[in-house]
């Protein structure tokens, strides 16, 4: 091979390593949140992050035919708002006790039940954990006997920043204004014959005025997405989970009974 040839395939090799390097560098530098000084390696051993404990409840078979829970810990994360999800954690965990206060008497039958469900997963630079405790309760006590309550949070790990649920949604292209033409369209509306009672004006309501009202409604979900959702990401995907009876009570006041839905964004 000629030298001129040779030195082509020098330059020709230098300029794709460079080209190579920095195609990696972009793929990986936007896969963070935040400065690019504030992110650190990221483990993708997800014990590195979370631990989970499988909690005794030996003296609750007066009232509980079965509980089954565990409870979910972050570790090596240094971000305080963590602290709201552990919260919410234990005050789920802390209504064991108070349902069997409520239910525990003498010569009582048990029936009831629970059951945790933890679910962590690391995305990309994104760790998520959804935890869920679910009561099947006395039917003779309570008139909603199926609870559930859930909670969830994503963290960042390149910046240990504790994301939102507008972050979330801008990272994967999605906005509260169309998620929520979605749920009312899917959630609120009701079919043709159905009535419901305006929560506002105490009046009923047929599809139509549903239809009449659906800004209002749409506008409604918009402003109280926050609170009435929780999202986190699994496989990839962006996932939604509500319940669709605290979704139509921020309207209407009729009885719902509770119903979580779980939907996949892509």
């Amino acid at each position: 091979m000629s030298n001129a040839k040779t030195k082509m395939l020098v330059i020709f090799s230098a300029l794709f390593l460079v080209l190579v390097g920095l195609s990696l560098y972009t793929v990986f530098d936007r896969q963070g949140f935040g400065e690019k000084k504030q992110r650190k390696v990221i483990s993708y051993n997800i014990k590195d992050y979370t631990e989970t404990t499988s909690l005794a409840y030996d003296n609750y078979t007066d009232v509980y035919t079965s509980i089954k829970v565990s409870r979910i810990s972050i570790k090596n994360i240094a971000n305080d708002e963590i602290t709201s999800f552990l919260e919410k954690e234990n005050e789920f965990l802390g209504y064991i006790d108070d349902y069997y206060n409520e239910m525990k008497k003498d010569n009582y039958t048990p029936v009831s039940s629970v059951e945790s469900t933890t679910k962590a997963q690391i995305n990309g630079t994104v760790l998520s954990v959804y935890y869920e405790v679910d009561f099947n309760l006395d039917e003779d006590i309570f008139e909603d006997d199926e609870k559930k309550y859930i909670t969830t949070i994503n963290i960042d790990l390149a910046t240990e920043k504790v994301l939102s649920i507008d972050d979330l949604l801008s990272k994967y292209s999605y906005t509260k204004e169309y998620i929520s033409e979605k749920l009312f369209e899917e959630d609120i509306m009701i079919s043709d014959g159905e009535v419901v009672i305006d929560k506002n004006t105490n009046i009923s309501y047929t599809k139509s005025d549903v239809v009449r009202k659906k800004e209002v409604y749409v506008n409604g979900i918009i402003n109280e997405f926050d609170n009435i959702m929780e999202v986190y990401i699994e496989n990839s995907s962006l996932v939604i989970v509500y319940d669709t009876k605290e979704l139509k009570g921020l309207f209407f006041d009729n009885y719902f009974d509770t119903n979580i839905k779980t939907r996949y964004l892509k």
